[in-house]
């Protein structure tokens, strides 16, 4: 049970209010087995005073008050009160004697988190410390993860909306390269001996298509899936990134790419994440840990764009096949720049027209 309690008591930090001497000697002794640090208050004021102090010194409360009820200058029901007042998530303990089960009912109200009888038998002290440090170190957490990704999603947001500019210039420039292979098509293009070859040509694109759709679609979804959990791994871990972690992520991307490669439809896609995932593989992360967080943010985005590209093509429409293709590679090209450390931070406008020099 030691064990138990001291999984999620051993980081914590303890107020323990008793008027008893001697039994708040014998008890802070037990107590220091378990946690971090142990402050002792011989009546309410005074732990009132000392909460206040820890609250001036570190910032923040202590994680757990544990208080007798009948002491001298104020008991502890109203030290009870007035701390939840100030902060009302604070977890308390409360000690009793049989005769003040009277003071329970409202101490229920308050929402104190546990409740020890005197005298204090050993088992119901484990009990009342392993429930109570346990719901103190989920609260911690939450708590801790919530911040973290609220954080993430503000700079994920304006990562976008600075990704959005960059894929209408992508996109815009896709459209007029599109034009000019289609006016290259025609002025090249034999006349066909019968009318049916276009004809012949649209349905096998269509049954590639099907065909892609039914058998491969479903398998780039799951490997998108995997690499979004690994990035978003990497970011929440962004100051002990392990090598391995990188190494799983350039292998998925060149899975990805092989993928792709089935089909002649996403030949300049294909080919282009091949060589994106290779100088992903064969150069290291940047020194600097400012663009490392940048450029994983950037995947982030990145990985974000591919499933929406992965629901147009779920519609089957032959039309929205390549439509994100520039958008794509331009994504890939920004988070190579940054990848290079002898490249700048980030990547100019002359970088992403380079994207599209002929």
């Amino acid at each position: 049970m030691i064990k138990l309690i001291r999984e999620y008591s051993k980081d914590l930090h303890v107020l323990y209010v008793e008027d008893d001497q001697d039994l708040s000697k014998s008890t802070k002794e037990v107590l220091e087995n378990f946690f971090k640090s142990v402050d002792v208050a011989y009546d309410g004021q005074e732990g009132e005073a000392k909460y206040k102090d820890h609250l001036d010194e570190y910032a923040y409360p202590y994680d757990l008050v544990i208080t007798d009820i009948n002491m001298p200058r104020m008991n502890g029901i109203d030290l009870s009160r007035m701390l939840l007042k100030q902060t009302p998530y604070q977890s308390i303990i409360i000690i009793s004697a049989h005769d003040e089960t009277g003071y329970l009912s409202e101490a229920i109200d308050m929402g104190i988190s546990a409740f020890i009888t005197k005298p204090i038998k050993q088992k119901s002290l484990y009990q009342a410390l392993y429930k109570t440090s346990m719901a103190i170190c989920d609260h911690k957490f939450v708590e801790a993860h919530v911040d973290r990704l609220e954080e993430l999603n503000l700079r994920l947001e304006n990562q976008n909306n600075e990704l959005s500019l960059k894929n209408a210039q992508l996109e815009k420039s896709l459209r007029l390269l599109k034009t000019i292979a289609n006016k290259e098509n025609m002025l090249h293009r034999p006349t066909p001996a019968t009318g049916n070859i276009s004809r012949v040509d649209s349905n096998r694109l269509k049954e590639q298509i099907k065909s892609f759709i039914e058998d491969d679609l479903s398998e780039l979804k799951e490997i998108l899936n995997e690499i979004d959990l690994v990035v978003i791994d990497i970011i929440n871990n962004i100051n002990d990134i392990a090598v391995y972690s990188c190494s799983l992520l350039v292998s998925l991307f060149k899975k990805y790419a092989l993928t792709l490669s089935m089909y002649t439809f996403f030949d300049e896609l294909s080919v282009a994440m091949s060589a994106f995932s290779a100088r992903l593989e064969n150069y290291p992360l940047p020194k600097n840990e400012v663009r490392v967080k940048n450029i994983f943010l950037l995947l982030e985005s990145f990985v974000y764009d591919l499933g929406r590209w992965h629901d147009d093509l779920s519609s089957g429409d032959e039309s929205k096949l390549n439509i994100f293709d520039a958008s794509n590679i331009g994504n890939m090209h920004l988070i190579t720049n940054m990848w290079l450390e002898n490249d700048t931070d980030e990547a100019t406008d002359a970088d992403v027209d380079a994207i599209f020099q002929f």
